[in-house]
């Protein structure tokens, strides 16, 4: 709970997505004991894969079950009536768009997970908002902008938010609070 509260996400929060520790695993998976464990839940409550996150900061940050298929993470919240919705860049960063700020959100663990069939499910929105994280890397490459492009080009009514420099969506809650990350996103004060 440390490492979420860290990120501003609440036990209650944390019961809601299911997120939990590793303890005991299962075969095969053995390597990711004392991670945190992100189920990924289908509309009907189907589990359908895990990404699993270290609670330190060594390397690699996340991982996954070898031979899982991608899918959209936090899917539950493209049947809310909305307008809006947003498709963020991990799964930390939808959890905060959706539980914390209030704007229904999927999420996507980057670029390379990003299938085309995606663009389906979010075909009906007035407004899609593309949430990546702003980081530049030491060789000048900018993953999450790559995923922004991507996923606006393939997405109609698509909207590229730009996060400060080095900030993900999470950084950018905890530092300028709920009020002016939505106004920062652009979502309209309803």
């Amino acid at each position: 709970m440390a490492f979420l509260k860290d990120r501003g996400i609440s036990e209650d929060i944390a019961r809601r997505y299911h997120l939990g520790t590793v303890q005991d695993p299962s075969a095969g998976h053995e390597c990711f004991r004392n991670w945190l464990s992100i189920p990924y839940i289908t509309v009907l409550g189907y589990c359908v894969g895990f990404k699993f996150r270290r609670l330190s900061n060594d390397k690699p940050k996340y991982g996954s079950p070898l031979g899982q298929k991608n899918h959209l993470y936090n899917v539950s919240d493209i049947i809310l009536p909305s307008e809006y919705i947003a498709v963020c860049e991990g799964e930390l960063d939808t959890i905060v768009c959706s539980a914390i700020l209030g704007l229904p959100a999927v999420g996507v663990p980057g670029v390379a997970a990003w299938k085309e069939h995606f663009n389906r499910m979010l075909q009906g929105y007035g407004k899609i908002f593309v949430i990546g994280d702003n980081d530049i890397r030491e060789d000048g490459t900018n993953p999450g902008a790559e995923f922004s492009r991507r996923v606006a080009q393939e997405v109609i009514n698509a909207t590229i938010v730009s996060l400060p420099a080095g900030m993900d969506l999470n950084e950018l809650y905890l530092n300028q609070g709920v009020d002016q990350t939505r106004r920062i996103i652009g979502v309209p004060n309803v």
